[in-house]
């Protein structure tokens, strides 16, 4: 593996911890040391488990060499003594019965795990036997009926030593062997023959020596190994001898012993028989010695390994703990550097000595933080002399009573600046002593204090400047209660401030206004949509008294962090519209004498109108009366119907000059603009004839409603048609068709004009235009073309232009003037079409 598969691995890792949380990477890192003190543990348990095996293995065995090394010295030790006791007896010729039974008991009790000591004579039989109770059956019986003793005794008798018998069997039928010592007589003075001489089987005994009998001994091995084998030696084991693979003896409980991988053996050669020692460790002993041991280390590894992981997950959690400790401090650190004022413990002392101060000390009070906890400079100390004895009154208090103290005073600092500072804190107990320890908070607020005199000085003004103003103004929240209602609206509506104060503003309002003005106000606040904010409109008020009066209103929107307000400017305009009305009913009546005006210089022309159907009508009714005489009755009804026609012509002249010289109030209506025009033209076509002048219609494609005052507009453009034939009757030119020809033209177009209010959607307008051949205008006279009593003609009063802007602006419209090309000008007006 290359550094970069070894850093890309590493990342991983350390990108998988990441992602884990503490606890479970703390969890994550306690189990390493779990697993290798698991592993080193099973190692360790494995090692003292082969050493413990090895040990009982070792003890065992050494257990088995020993019983093996007793048995064989015991079984030698008795041959010799038995061989001793015979050599006795032949010694001293014929024993009587008294000196034997004497000796041999002296043989018997030196060793009593005998079960007898007996005498066997040359022909086999037992003749003598130690001792007698118990063994009265023994007494004459034949050993050559038992193959076994037979055996041994000849095998004795051939090697003239010692021989044991196997397998064994006592007189009881239990399990023994039988040592038999053959005693010789000697029948020639020969050389005596060693008595532990052994002879082969197939030599002969020599001549000199004749068998006499036989010393033989009976040994049970339920007793001989119970008295020869200590009792230490088989308390923890299982014990089984063989002689030459036959089982003699064995105190095992189960024969599975035996196939037992514990097992270990000893053997031994004992008078050319092989003795085999099987020793198997008991089971109590092996679970004391082995698996209880066993048991108690894994136990023990068990506990090592739960306190390895439970110290390494302590280790880990401390330091974890220890980690987000210092974190902690330092993220404490920065937030109190980055207060604005100063975090601090003191001793609840006289001068105040403190205990931890933080590092915006400095900023505040110009001493280090060092100099404040090392007692060089005392907190107390520090204090205005002038509220010193107040500060202590209100901290001993809250200490009394357990509460926080909150207060403010003044300090002096390092260069002897005096600064306002605002304490808060409380007395808590220290854990070391139970010593009452100030903790608190100190900021300085010397610009927030001059900020809220500042406030209070520009409420001041401005409260002062609102109360002085003549116009209305009232806050209201989003609630729409009143919050302040200044001097000129307290005169206007005759309500004192008290009176109306946290009120709803629709107390202020008629009846059809104030039931929708909590629900528009409700929709703004949701929608933020308005049509009147910042937008000032003219509606009617409601007075104390109950009078209702006209009111300009603009409305205002202060945003704030904690709420919104509207601040309302009002302003009566009762005064105003009654001017209004006064100005409107003077241009009425200025409209009605120039209309007045401008029928009597029409006269001609109308009387010309007039005059031509009734001409016809009499021409016709005289042609009736000749048709009647002449007894023609039947074109009768054509000659009345042609009487009717003219008659109506002459009556919707007359109709047309009667609207034109109406005076009085009149009501608005939706008009379409191309019967708007066609009047028009049929009041002015008399008067174009006469001059000789065409009126042109244009734009008649277009289908168009406004609202207006029929009469108002028609007089606008009557005005403009006239003027315009006047400055061509007035043009010293060549008569051409062109130049005998007006033009009436009519546009759609978007919104010209800026838009109130600026949000409002744009509105579609129409545009009517005249377009003469006169003279035109000069340059001074268009910059004061529709001011008052300024007029290019002769008898001209100078008020038509004038009367016709006033009567277009007051339909929401603009007038204008263009020179036209090559010669002549454009008048048009601007109205907005009915959507």
């Amino acid at each position: 593996m290359n550094t970069n598969d070894k850093v890309k691995g590493n990342s991983v890792s350390l990108g998988f911890l990441h992602i884990l949380s503490p606890w479970r990477t703390i969890l994550f890192y306690s189990l390493m040391p779990i697993v290798i003190a698991a592993l080193l543990i099973v190692f360790t348990l494995v090692s003292i488990e082969a050493h413990s095996r090895t040990h009982i293995n070792r003890l065992t065995q050494s257990t088995a060499d020993g019983i093996a090394s007793l048995l064989k010295y015991d079984m030698n030790h008795r041959i010799e003594s038995l061989s001793e006791f015979a050599k006795l007896s032949q010694l001293t010729g014929d024993m009587t019965n008294d000196q034997w039974q004497s000796a041999s008991k002296t043989l018997y009790n030196i060793r009593s795990d005998y079960q007898a000591i007996g005498w066997i004579d040359n022909n086999y039989y037992i003749r003598r036997v130690m001792p007698n109770e118990g063994n009265e059956l023994a007494k004459g019986v034949n050993l050559a009926l038992n193959s076994h003793e037979l055996l041994a005794a000849h095998k004795a008798q051939q090697q003239r030593t010692a021989s044991v018998s196997i397998p064994p069997t006592s007189i009881q039928e239990r399990p023994g062997l039988g040592i038999y010592v053959p005693i010789f007589k000697e029948l020639s003075p020969n050389k005596e023959l060693p008595l532990n001489k052994e002879l082969p089987l197939n030599k002969k005994l020599p001549l000199d020596k004749e068998l006499q009998g036989f010393v033989t001994s009976l040994l049970l091995f339920d007793e001989y190994i119970n008295t020869v084998l200590p009792l230490y030696l088989l308390a923890d084991h299982q014990f089984s001898l063989l002689i030459d693979e036959q089982r003699i003896y064995s105190d095992d409980i189960t024969p599975e012993v035996h196939n037992s991988t514990w097992k270990k053996q000893a053997s031994f050669l004992l008078n050319d028989h092989v003795w085999e020692i099987s020793i198997v460790p008991k089971d109590a002993f092996l679970s004391d010695a082995h698996y209880r041991m066993m048991a108690i280390l894994t136990m023990l590894g068990a506990l090592l390994i739960i306190f390895v992981g439970l110290a390494a997950y302590t280790a880990l959690f401390a330091r974890n703990k220890a980690r987000a400790m210092i974190d902690d401090r330092n993220k404490i650190d920065h937030l109190l550097k980055n207060l604005p004022g100063i975090a601090y413990q003191s001793y609840n002392k006289q001068d105040r000595p403190m205990i931890f101060v933080s590092k915006v000390c400095e900023e505040l009070t110009g001493w280090s933080k060092a100099a404040f906890e090392s007692g060089t400079v005392m907190w107390g100390k520090l204090i205005h002399p002038d509220d010193c004895q107040h500060v202590n009154e209100v901290v001993n208090k809250a200490i009394v009573q357990k509460t926080f103290f909150e207060l403010e005073y003044r300090i002096i600092t390092k260069n002897n600046n005096i600064r306002l500072v605002w304490e808060k804190g409380e007395a808590v107990s220290s854990i070391l002593n139970n010593q009452a320890i100030l903790e608190g908070f100190i900021t300085d607020i010397t610009s927030i204090k001059l900020a809220e005199k500042e406030i209070v000085r520009s409420h001041a003004f401005s409260d002062a400047i609102v109360n002085s103003v003549v116009e209305a103004v009232i806050t209201i929240d989003q609630k729409g209660s009143i919050k302040s209602f200044n001097n000129a609206a307290q005169a206007m509506f005759g309500y004192t401030f008290d009176e109306v104060k946290n009120k709803n503003v629709k107390a202020l309002m008629p009846r059809n206004f104030a039931d929708q003005h909590d629900q528009y106000l409700a929709n703004y606040l949701r929608n933020q949509k308005a049509s009147i904010i910042g937008v000032g409109r003219e509606l009617l008020a409601l007075r104390k008294d109950g009078s209702m009066f006209p009111i300009h209103l603009s409305v205002n929107e202060i945003q704030s962090n904690e709420d919104t307000m509207f601040v309302g400017l009002i302003r009566d305009i009762t005064l105003q519209r009654m001017a209004a009305d006064q100005t409107r009913k003077h241009i009425e009546q200025m409209a009605h004498a120039e209309r007045l005006n401008s029928l009597g210089e029409m006269a001609a022309g109308i009387a010309h109108e007039v005059n031509q159907p009734l001409t016809a009508i009499s021409l016709f009714s005289q042609s009736g009366k000749n048709l009647c005489n002449s007894g023609k009755f039947e074109r009768l009804p054509e000659i009345l119907e042609k009487v009717s026609q003219h008659s109506r012509r002459a009556g919707a002249v007359l109709e047309r000059m009667q609207a034109m010289t109406k005076q009085g109030e009149r009501q608005k209506e939706q008009v379409d603009c191309n019967i708007l025009v066609d009047d028009v033209v049929k009041l002015a076509e008399p008067d174009a004839r006469i001059r000789n002048i065409t009126i042109k219609i244009s734009g008649r494609e277009v289908n168009a409603s406004v609202f207006v005052d029929t009469v108002q507009i028609q007089q606008v453009m009557l005005n403009l048609l006239r003027n315009g034939m006047e400055a061509m009757e007035a043009m010293q030119a060549s008569n051409t068709e062109n130049q005998n020809m007006i033009e009436l033209r009519m546009q759609i177009s978007p919104q010209i004009a800026p838009q109130i209010p600026p949000q409002a959607p744009p509105k579609s307008v129409i545009k009517i235009s005249v377009i003469d051949s006169g003279c035109g205008l000069s340059s001074d006279m268009t910059n004061k073309l529709f001011t008052a009593f300024s007029s290019t003609k002769k008898n001209g009063m100078g008020i038509g232009l004038s009367i016709s802007k006033s009567i277009i602006e007051e339909h929401g419209g603009t007038i204008h003037y263009a020179s036209n090309t090559p010669t002549g000008s454009v008048f048009y007006f601007i109205l907005p079409l009915v959507e």
